[in-house]
């Protein structure tokens, strides 16, 4: 795995949120960030040029 996915990003603060027994704040924290992730990668991705090797596989 080479880079953190939304969904990874919303899954550890689910976690986090059942271990402190405060689910729906972590939950809310978790989709914030994960909306952040999501965001952060695209705008990566449209920076990268289409023939770079790094952006294949």
């Amino acid at each position: 795995m080479k880079r953190l996915t939304p969904f990874g990003v919303l899954l550890i603060f689910g976690l986090i949120g059942l271990l402190t027994g405060k689910f729906g704040l972590w939950f809310a924290f978790g989709l914030v960030a994960c909306i952040a992730v999501s965001v952060m990668q695209n705008r990566g991705a449209a920076k990268t040029p289409s023939g770079d090797p790094d952006s294949q596989g």
